[in-house]
């Protein structure tokens, strides 16, 4: 079995610069770790992970929780963190919690069980035992996509959900339409909240007035909900001329929806999403939506957690970030008569 000792011995440099250089030590060369590392993998050289973790007194685990992996959003979400936290050496154990607030906490007090060196999470219910639960844990945890309670004392990553439906509402606005629809998810959730509310200050700002005949609130986020959503917003076309969805999958339901009943899009109404999911540009849906910056996401947790885990003051908590979405104009919003243009920052 290949030791440090042949690595030391193939380069010509000592045990302890060796180790220094596999630990990332701030004293060592950058060109000394990459030879140390191109000569790890020529000599397929395998840490011994249960020394490590005992010198270190760390599992080099991380856990990292979200509500659906199959919900392709999350999924992207997953692979940034997993891809930066396995370059400096942790394994991701991913808690798949299907909106489930006990599977949550269970996935919570397994991961403390098995000693992992943090958490990052996505959690659907924040209520008061998961708060009580978090507040009494020594293990640092970073909130992604989610905002945690003020009592909770951690950082989040997310993105700015209100400002995003903003300025998709302002599109639609600029391009002359006034009589805009929402299908969106019950306000139970910050983000449902904020999206919600951007689309209702927007029409607001422009002196649009707001009709209560024009939301459609379902229960779920995917296509089939969407689908369902728009049947039943049909009946108030061509009076709606375009409809702004709480997501990229809602959306497409919409689409669907609409060329059953064989409405034209953009022509009989325009369409705008919310995610930019990789289905979403496929050829013949092309929808136009807000993009969120999903895989940054991920790796900015994953940052976010490892500056936590290797600073000496637990009580010192890294600031929250907050990322913009991106306005992608595609084939689902056309202009009409007489447009309006989007008002601007002074």
């Amino acid at each position: 079995m290949v030791t440090i000792k042949d690595i030391a011995k193939q380069l010509g440099i000592s045990v302890s610069t060796v180790s220094r250089a596999l630990n990332d030590h701030s004293d060592i060369k950058k060109e000394t770790k990459v030879k140390v590392l191109e000569t790890m993998k020529k000599l397929n050289y395998r840490p011994n992970s249960i020394a490590r973790s005992l010198i270190h007194q760390r599992t080099y685990t991380i856990g990292l929780m979200i509500p659906d992996i199959t919900d392709p959003f999350f999924s992207t979400i997953a692979v940034g963190a997993q891809e930066l936290l396995s370059e400096q050496g942790y394994q991701v154990i991913i808690g798949n919690t299907l909106r489930d607030s006990d599977k949550e906490k269970r996935f919570i007090e397994s991961a403390l069980e098995r000693k992992m060196d943090g958490l990052i999470i996505t959690p659907d219910h924040v209520d008061e035992e998961l708060v009580d639960m978090l507040s009494n844990i020594n293990v640092p945890v970073v909130f992604l996509r989610r905002r945690p309670t003020e009592e909770l004392k951690v950082p989040f990553v997310d993105v700015d959900h209100y400002k995003g439906a903003c300025q998709a509402v302002e599109h639609l606005i600029s391009l002359g339409h006034k009589q805009i629809g929402y299908i969106g998810i019950p306000v139970e959730s910050q983000i449902a909240i904020d999206r919600f509310q951007g689309y209702k200050d927007t029409l607001e700002k422009h002196n649009i007035p707001y009709i209560s005949d024009y939301i459609q609130l379902t229960g779920g986020r995917t296509i089939q909900s969407g689908r369902i959503a728009m049947d039943q917003l049909c009946t108030k076309i061509p009076e709606m001329t375009a409809l702004f969805a709480y997501n990229d999958l809602l959306a497409i339901g919409a689409l669907e929806s609409l060329a059953h009943h064989n409405f034209r899009v953009p022509d009989d109404i325009s369409i705008m999403g919310f995610d930019n999911l990789e289905i979403s540009s496929l050829y013949w849906i092309q929808l136009s939506t807000m993009s969120q910056p999903r895989n940054q996401m991920g790796r900015h947790a994953a940052e976010t957690l490892l500056k936590m885990m290797n600073h000496s003051d637990a009580d010192v908590i890294p600031e929250s970030i907050l990322l913009d979405s991106v306005l992608i104009n595609r084939n689902t919003c056309k202009e009409i008569d007489e447009p309006i243009k989007a008002k601007t920052e002074e």
